[in-house]
């Protein structure tokens, strides 16, 4: 065994990986090995460095056999037992033979390398090398030992090897062999013990008719399962059950099987269906304190602080929800809908509204055509309409003439202003009048003015010919001509002098202000203008040019392409529509058509597309259709659900008879009744816990209209992406799917498509390309030497400047395929073009391909109107058609790529190839300077390290301060203003004296004038100066609110510098934040106080953080495909800015394209059916009493073709899967016969996420482990809850250390001075190792058994023979009568679930020891998920690593610096780690009581609540009692039921008193 062993590792190391040549049509023939040049050379070097021997040349030439005859093998044949071989043969084969054989192998496979990777079969060997060395040889020819096509093998290898035979060095033939391997005659074949025989076990009976209906295809494959050992022969006690047992008689610890029913809420004894009929509304998180009954005192103490919490909480959201924005950045207008007055059941009873759209067709195109408005005559208006009419009428003129007048004088004083830069200043203030502007007349007024000012200041300019110049004016005046034309009242004279200005520049074509036919005709039309515009041209235009530079700079298509691209019309097919406020594009009204057909969408388009709306108008559908209909909002992250409860907040009111118009639901925060509210917003994994709820099943979950997955693409996660699969698959309603990050959306697609019409409802998958903006992308260069800032108002240093990154640039790379959203804007198109051309030049095929491309000729069609963006993509489409083309060619990169790439990549050579941490942090203040001069400020900071993060805000506001401190020692003028300020200051109290003396002189019926406030009342020295700060200057955000906001976070432990970089309008922004500090970052930010925060991936998802600039600072291997398209899209939101920028800072040029280049990962699903799921589907459906949703649910589920995002696994697997992890809940006394939840479902049902640990918990529990743990609670409790902490530490708060923890001495070299944490979490105890031990062997034989009999009923015909990279099929099955073949054939182990390559090295379905070995062999065709596998192998294999004992630690010692300097936790995670297992115990606690409660024989021991409902008199009376209860009790159960054990009484009380003692410490740390 030793020497196979040996050889396999040999083999593996010497024989790397060749190229091979792939087929796309393998075959199963047998391939000759034959000899290859390769191997030649191998036999050459072999027979050259090793002298003549007669035993080592007969062991080469046998191993050359076995290659030959490997191919003529069938893979099942080669699964052999191990060989025994002669004991000096085998020292002779490792110590000599073998590593001289390998070593010239490894030769010749450098020298030459091949073709096909040479098959290596150890096992065969030995098997080969035993007929040789055992006398006599069965077969004294080779045709009749191997069979005539290896022999015909043998005779080709002979013939290239002739000399090596001639020499007599190589030999063949059997007699030869035999007679040099005789001496090592071995009769002992198989050293290893029998195997044991397969015991049948049989599946525990279980009969539900749901069920059992699903079960029927697999009822016969699985009521018999082969079994290796039987559940009655281990050693030691198991908390698995026998058929045979009797259940109901068992003796031993938590036993009872009492049938659960689950209408409590896990956290507290209060039911769920109270909820429904209570007035009172739960404001936020309840969670069982020390569970002690409580005075009238301290009930009205609680009242009266949780109102005071709901009180702040509340404001804090108004405040929230306040400096939200909508699409144009505009505050968010609230909606009043009344009251409906009907339920939704009238809805489902009334007919179905006929669909909004005209379209009579079920299904929509993808473009649909302008809808055409029937002709209709004009309704008659009565007396009272028609005199309204005259009123609204009257009240337009009276307007008009009140704004014409208003602007005549604006005219007027701008006509005073000495220079055309102060009139164009005066304008700009005008045109911020918001109100004013509402005037369509007076917009249009001051937009033709401001031409005329343009105009004017060209005219003067002294670059007026320059081509940047003209390029600058001629966008400006088609920005305010286009604006003009889409408000639609220019009169005839301002249509006149626009269009004359237009045919001047060059653009005599283009009249976009022709007058439109849905617009009436008013007085306007008719008025002049209302000032003397400039004079640009000759009355004749015979006459020469005027100004001869007022003209385009360059051909009308060039300039389009290189100076409007960021102007042009982005909409696509877009339409006015009543259903919303904004004009929707083509792809937003199919959204809506389908909203309101109630189909189910997945909505895949970038962020800026505008997908915001989509979730809103369904809300508001829901709210408009009844009064207790339900949408469920789903974000994956806890950050954007408090955002998007603000907006809701924002957006919505409506009156409601009970209950209220929103709720917020996660697993620690509670905001109102979830199951009160019409708009639920939650996380997936309480909405699974919803949607599983046997309570909320007949009552809540009709209910619900729709579940809108956000983010949906989080499905992907391994951590997490499980639940999403479970959300999907229960929906009892349709769903929409939002995301801009898919990488397989047609892939998902089907998956969703399939679900959703197996719950009956239609799919339709909307995906839109484009970017509303476009991302710009740069670089900056570094200084090497530090540069002193010297404030804003200075200009950059040159050495600090941006690199525009094109594209295209990317082809440096060496990549041939674009990722679809590399977009390109109209100047990347343009020279584009031009680079190409340069390459085509030297090939005239590539010329002509090319000249069909020419803007010039491509934009033909565009004549008579300005191009659009869908112009651009029709022309960006068919550049990289033809880049891709060419691309295909011999030498492509060099000859095409090479170049474009090249000539697209000016200035790259000056980046910084390695830059070093403090040269990124040294020219950062100069980035920033040079992107707030270029007005790309605000911006967000990536980096996904938080250490990173707080030290770059410090670096920066320390830049801040000491330029600001140096200006003021140096600036006379600062010191002359602040000399003034100290001379006003003290004078302060002589004018307070005078004033008073001037109130007691005056008579008291003169009123005394008020003195007018100075600068010096404001004025603060400390104060940051404007040109020292981030501070957004035109924020509302005053220095009063600034300080109360700075108290509020010193209350919550928000470090000093933190506050400081506030005041400078810098923040940090990561998880690790104050929650209170986190909200106020993302106010400020959207009032436009903060304008640079830095932070890690939280603000990547969907936060409303709209900015112009994302900069990624230094590489991190969390910068991902993914996370680079998430912070990237934040730049640039759709209505406020027409282009966001993307920076590279601190990254090398080589890294940013692979980063561009690089594609998003496909969606990979998980196996969404595990045990724990499988127990929680039978609690509903039996909780339920069978309702009709849960019969959905469960139906739709087992049905589905495809469960899961794996294509590969299919119904019948999953059904397998299920059959058996019911017969596991069986055993481990979880589930009853007829499918009924047993008591202690509550432990491992709410701790599902904890899966397997959940389980584990279980087993521990029956099997006595804790009860031998907790029995001494009255005479040592310190040591018996700290050994329980650190059993449950193990369970739910397991960290493994690194390697180097393991060592000895390790942990005194690396544990701080006096610290009081051992770190080290001590090993699990004898007792808990072994029933976990034997707890894991039965789930491994659980699943084996599944496994097996899948295979057996599935896979038996289908062959397990193709290698799963390279595809080839090998042999499965032979008619040769060989003798050795038949001696393969016979001695061949048989697998069933086993890999046929697995098996080759020996392992077989009994073999296997771990449940990840099971998965990680299994065969093609049988997917074996080791995360729905509830396996122990993490819990009792570390590999020599120890686990942080960080909980253990902190119940000890209690302290948070501890645990963060010697336990290694992050002071971001220490309060959420401490959190989770607090909730941990949470749950144990209440699944005890669950259990005591249905043991306990006093039938008037109902389910008490320790809320405040609870009567005031019995908590009074309670008080008086609570001296004389012995430790660990509650007001549950203030003694001991007289049927409950002493031993489960003992581990109730531990676990109480556990609890108390960790949750008075943790709660102390954030009180």
């Amino acid at each position: 065994m030793e020497l196979i062993i040996k050889c396999r590792k040999e083999a593996l190391r010497i024989l790397p990986a060749p190229k091979r040549h792939r087929s796309d049509e393998p075959s199963a023939t047998p391939t000759t090995q034959g000899i290859d040049i390769w191997a030649q050379t191998a036999v050459d070097d072999y027979f050259q460095a090793n002298p003549p021997d007669t035993a080592n040349d007969a062991l080469f030439a046998v191993f050359l056999l076995h290659l030959i005859v490997l191919p003529y093998i069938p893979i099942g044949d080669r699964s052999q037992k191990p060989v025994a071989l002669h004991p000096e043969l085998e020292s002779q084969l490792r110590d000599h033979v073998m590593p001289k054989l390998f070593d010239a192998f490894n030769r010749g496979l450098e020298k030459h390398g091949v073709q096909r990777r040479p098959d290596v079969d150890g096992r065969i060997f030995l098997n080969l090398l035993s007929v040789f060395t055992n006398h006599p040889v069965p077969d004294k020819s080779l045709v009749g030992l191997l069979g005539r096509g290896p022999v015909d093998a043998v005779e080709s290898v002979k013939t290239a090897l002739q000399q090596h035979v001639e020499a007599g060095r190589l030999s063949f033939s059997p007699a030869v062999l035999s007679g040099a391997l005789g001496r090592w005659q071995h009769d002992e074949v198989d050293s290893l013990p029998p195997p044991i025989e397969d015991v049948p076990l049989r599946l525990l009976p279980f009969h539900n008719e749901v069920f059992d209906a699903c079960l029927k295809p697999i009822h016969f494959a699985s009521e018999v399962a082969p079994s290796e050992i039987t559940a009655t022969t281990s050693p030691g006690r198991s908390s698995f059950v026998d058929d045979s047992e009797d259940r109901s008689q068992r003796s031993g610890w938590f036993t009872n099987t009492t049938t659960f029913t689950d209408d409590q809420h896990w956290h507290s004894g209060r039911k769920i269906t109270e909820g429904f009929k209570e007035k009172r509304l739960v404001l936020y998180g309840e969670r069982r304190d020390d569970d002690r009954p409580l005075t009238k005192e301290q009930l009205a103490f609680l009242r009266k602080r949780k109102e005071r919490a709901r009180q702040r909480l509340m404001t804090d959201i108004h405040r929230h929800a306040a400096t939200l924005t909508g699409a144009k950045g505009a505050p968010l207008q609230r909606l009043v809908i009344p009251s409906t007055k009907r339920s939704i059941k009238d809805v489902a009873t009334q007919k179905e509204p006929p669909a909004q759209s005209t379209s009579k067709s079920p299904t929509l195109p993808a473009n649909p055509k302008p809808r055409k408005e029937p002709k209709s005559q004009q309704p008659k208006l009565n007396s009272a309409e028609k005199l309204r009419q005259r009123i609204k009428e009257e009240k337009a003129v009276k307007t008009l003439s009140e704004s014409e007048i208003w602007w005549k004088q604006q005219l007027a004083q701008m006509e005073k202003l000495p220079t055309l830069e102060r009139k164009a200043e005066y304008l700009g203030r005008v045109q911020r009048n918001a109100k004013r502007m509402e005037d369509s007349w007076l917009r249009t007024e001051t937009l033709l003015y401001q031409v005329h000012l343009g105009v004017s200041q060209w005219i003067v300019d002294d670059g007026n010919g320059e081509p940047r110049v003209q390029a600058r004016y001629c966008v400006n005046i088609l920005r305010a001509v286009l604006e003009i034309h889409s408000i639609g009242v220019a009169s005839d004279p301002a249509r006149n002098f626009v269009r004359s200005l237009l045919e001047t520049i060059g653009l005599p074509d283009i009249d976009i202000l022709k007058p439109s036919s849905s617009i009436k005709p008013t007085e306007t039309a008719k008025k002049l203008l209302t000032f003397q515009p400039a004079r640009f041209a000759h009355r004749d235009r015979s006459k020469p040019a005027l100004y001869p530079f007022l003209r385009l700079p360059s051909h009308p298509i060039d300039f389009q392409l290189e100076h409007y691209g960021v102007y042009m019309d982005r909409s696509m097919d877009g339409q006015v529509d009543a259903r919303v406020s904004f004009i929707p594009d083509a792809w937003q009204r199919n959204v809506l058509d389908r909203l309101d057909r109630r189909e189910s969408v997945l909505v895949v388009a970038p962020t800026s597309a505008g997908k915001t709306f989509i979730s809103y108008y369904a809300m508001e559908q829901v709210l408009r259709e009844s009064d207790d209909g339900v949408l469920v909002y789903v974000a994956p992250t806890k950050p954007l659900v408090n955002q998007i409860v603000a907006e809701i907040s924002a957006r919505f009111e409506k009156s409601l008879k009970s209950g209220t118009v929103w709720a917020e639901h996660t697993r620690d925060w509670r905001i109102h009744e979830p199951h009160k509210c019409q708009i639920l917003v939650t996380v997936p994994e309480m909405l699974a816990i919803m949607l599983l709820s046997p309570a909320l099943a007949a009552r809540w979950v009709p209910r619900l209209r729709w579940i809108v997955l956000d983010e949906i693409h989080t499905i992907g996660q391994q951590d997490g992406g499980a639940v999403w699969e479970q959300l999907i698959l229960f929906a009892p309603c349709p769903i929409i799917g939002l995301s801009a990050t898919i990488g397989n959306p047609e892939e998902f697609s089907r998956w969703l498509e399939s679900v959703q019409e197996q719950h009956g409802f239609k799919y339709n998958l909307i995906q839109h390309k484009h970017r509303y903006s476009h991302l710009r992308k740069f670089t900056y260069t570094m200084s090497r030497e530090p540069i002193e800032f010297k404030g804003f108002s200075s200009e950059p240093p040159p050495d600090v400047k941006s690199i525009y990154i094109h594209p295209m640039s990317v082809l440096l790379s060496g990549t041939r395929v674009l990722p679809e959203d590399l977009a390109l804007e109209s100047g990347d198109c343009l020279t584009l073009f031009q680079a190409m051309w340069s390459v085509a030049d030297q090939s005239p095929e590539k010329r002509d391909q090319l000249a069909k491309l020419n803007p010039r000729v491509f934009f033909a069609q565009a004549h008579g109107r300005l191009l659009n963006q869908r112009d651009v993509l029709d022309y960006e489409a068919k550049l990289k058609s033809l880049l891709a083309d060419w691309s295909k060619e011999a030498e492509a990169y060099k000859r095409v790529l090479r170049p474009i790439g090249e000539a697209l990549s000016q200035g790259h050579e000056l980046c910084e190839t390695m830059p070093t941490q403090g040269r990124i942090y040294a020219n950062l203040i100069h980035v920033l300077h040079d992107l707030q001069r270029r007005d790309n400020l605000p911006a967000i900071l990536f980096n996904f390290d938080r250490h990173d993060c707080e030290e770059m805000a410090k670096h920066l506001m320390y830049e801040l301060k000491n330029a600001e401190r140096r200006w003021k020692e140096s600036s006379p003028q600062w010191q002359t203003k602040l000399a003034k300020w100290e001379a006003w200051l003290a004078a302060s109290k002589q004018r307070q004296r005078a004033s008073e003396r001037a109130k007691k002189t005056k008579p008291q019926d003169i009123e005394i004038p008020m003195d007018t406030k100075s600068w010096e009342d404001s004025f603060d020295p400390d104060d940051p100066l404007p040109e020292f700060s981030f501070a957004g200057p035109w924020s509302t955000y005053s220095k009063s609110e600034m300080e109360e906001d700075i108290e509020v976070l010193k209350g919550v432990g928000v470090q000093l510098w933190a506050m400081e970089a506030l005041k400078l309008g810098i923040a940090v922004h990561h998880a690790g934040m104050s929650r209170k500090y986190r909200n106020l970052v993302e106010s400020l930010f959207r009032v436009g106080f903060l304008r640079v925060v830095i932070a890690t991936g939280t603000l990547a998802l969907g936060i409303n953080m709209p900015i112009k600039t994302s900069i990624f600072v230094g590489d991190s291997v969390y910068l991902t495909a993914l996370t680079y398209r998430q912070c990237a899209g934040r730049a640039g939101r759709r209505g406020m800015d027409l282009l966001g920028n993307v920076v590279f800072y601190g990254i090398q040029i080589e890294r940013i394209h692979r980063i561009m280049t690089s594609k998003v990962p496909p969606l990979t699903g998980n196996m969404p059916l595990t045990t724990t799921l499988s127990l929680r589907l039978c609690n509903l459906l039996h909780g339920s009493q069978q309702a009709p949703t849960a019969l959905n649910a469960i139906n739709s589920v087992l049905r589905l073709p495809q469960l899961s995002l794996s294509s590969e696994i299919v119904r019948d697997e999953v059904l397998h899967h299920l059959r058996f992890s019911i017969d596991y809940l069986r055993r481990t006394n979880l589930l009853g016969v007829k499918g009924e939840p047993l008591i202690m479902f509550p432990l491992v049902a709410h701790l599902y996420h904890t899966e397997p640990s959940n389980l584990a918990l279980v087993a521990l529990l029956q099997g006595g482990v804790l009860h031998s743990i907790c029995d001494s609670i009255d005479l040592n409790p310190i040591d018996t809850k700290r050994n329980l902490v650190a059993v449950l530490s193990h369970l739910f708060a397991r960290r493994v250390l690194p390697r180097l923890y393991s060592g000895k001495g390790a942990l005194e070299r690396l544990r701080p001075a006096k610290s009081p944490s051992r770190i080290i979490l001590p090993p699990l105890s004898p007792d808990a190792y072994r029933t976990l031990s034997e707890h894991n062997r039965q789930i491994l034989e659980t699943f084996r058994c599944y496994a097996r009999s899948y295979a057996l009923q599935y896979l038996s015909e289908s062959p397990d023979n193709t290698l799963p990279l390279s595809k080839e099929i090998l042999l499965t099955s032979t008619n040769s009568e060989a003798s050795f073949i038949a001696t393969l054939r016979r001695r061949a182990v048989q697998v069933d679930a086993t890999s046929s390559f697995v098996a080759n090295s020996g392992v077989t379905d009994s073999s296997l020891k771990t449940v990840t070995d099971l998965a990680r062999t299994a065969r093609a065709g049988l997917h074996l998920d080791k995360n729905a596998i509830p396996g122990l192998d993490e819990l009792l294999a570390l590999d020599g690593r120890v686990v942080n004992g960080y909980i253990l630690d902190y119940f000890t010692h209690g302290q948070v610096n501890a645990l963060i300097e010697a336990n290694w936790v992050r002071r971001s995670d220490v309060w959420f780690s401490l959190q989770e297992f607090s909730l941990a115990l949470a749950t144990l606690q209440t699944g005890l009581e669950h259990y005591m409660k249905a043991t306990a024989s006093d039938p008037n021991l109902e389910s008490e609540s320790s809320d405040e409902e609870e009567d005031d008199t019995d908590e009074s009376e309670n008080a008086s009692e609570t001296e004389d209860l012995e430790p660990g009790v509650t007001s549950t159960f203030p003694v001991k039921p007289a049927s409950i054990t002493v031993g489960d009484w003992k581990v109730y009380r531990a676990v109480v008193l556990t609890k108390r003692e960790f949750d008075e410490k943790f709660k102390g740390m954030w009180a």
